[in-house]
């Protein structure tokens, strides 16, 4: 993608009255309800304090510049995975609906967030936020229809575990592979090794979780285990020693490498519109 990055939003839509959030979903309407609460004494974020101000400025932010949107409308879907992929035109002007201050969406269509890099995208501690520094221009892309970069990036990062456990047991790392979370807590994967040892596993998309998965590790390590940590190469100098690390990325290029390793990436990557 050239040019000026464009801004990339996620936003939920928790509002307790149903037939509103079903009514928003069916005019392609996103929303945010601070006006309700302070009774809309203006639409200016400086009238307003705390996550209402950090709110109404990314609104308007969306409304001068434009913004490529996934939303969830939570009870007006048929799936739970099911998310609305849209624009904001730049100038477009706010619409206000029962109160709740709106912004349309054009280009919009139903897709599903249970596949793909767009499982990673809801809102993390908020209802609305940029989400531009994990969906990487990606959610952009696919509002105007240019296919998704084939890499590890574009998996859901469930898939990516699922990747990696492929990934043990093809390599030759692991004759068996078991979900970590049902033998130890936090750990994402365990394993029997062809050399008769335990192995535990980690799995990362986020380089900044690395050192804290890693003390997860070497709080279960013994004589007896061997501990590896998947994550991005970029990652990797934050890896402790006593912890193999693999970078995700090549293990994507080695299985991707392969019929049946394409075939498996092949259904983690599908993302086409309901």
């Amino acid at each position: 993608m050239t040019g000026p990055a464009i801004l990339e939003v996620t936003i939920t839509h928790n509002l307790p009255d149903q037939k509103e959030v079903q009514e928003l979903f069916e005019k392609r309407l996103i929303a945010i309800d601070w006006g309700r609460e302070w009774n809309w004494k203006s639409t200016d974020p400086e009238s307003y304090k705390g996550r209402a101000k950090t709110d109404l400025r990314l609104f308007h932010a969306m409304k001068r510049d434009g913004a490529a949107v996934i939303a969830a409308h939570k009870t007006a879907v048929p799936k739970r995975s099911d998310r609305i992929i849209g624009w904001v035109e730049a100038g477009t002007e706010f619409v206000m609906l029962n109160g709740l201050l709106c912004l349309q969406l054009t280009n919009a269509r139903v897709v599903s967030s249970a596949t793909s890099f767009l499982g990673n995208l809801a809102p993390r501690g908020c209802t609305v936020q940029p989400c531009h520094d994990r969906a990487k221009g990606r959610l952009a892309n696919l509002i105007r229809g240019i296919p998704i970069e084939r890499g590890v990036w574009s998996l859901h990062h469930y898939d990516v575990e699922w990747l990696v456990t492929n990934h043990l047991i093809r390599s030759g790392l692991c004759l068996t592979v078991w979900s970590g979370g049902r033998s130890f807590e936090s750990i994402d994967h365990a394993g029997y090794g062809t050399t008769g040892r335990e192995v535990l596993v980690q799995t990362t998309v986020s380089a900044s979780v690395i050192a804290d998965k890693a003390n997860a590790l070497l709080s279960l390590g013994n004589a007896n285990r061997d501990l590896m940590m998947f994550g991005p190469e970029a990652g990797r100098w934050r890896c402790p020693s006593g912890i193999m690390y693999h970078a995700i990325e090549d293990v994507f290029a080695a299985i991707d490498a392969t019929t049946e390793g394409r075939w498996l990436i092949d259904r983690m990557l599908s993302c086409g519109a309901v």
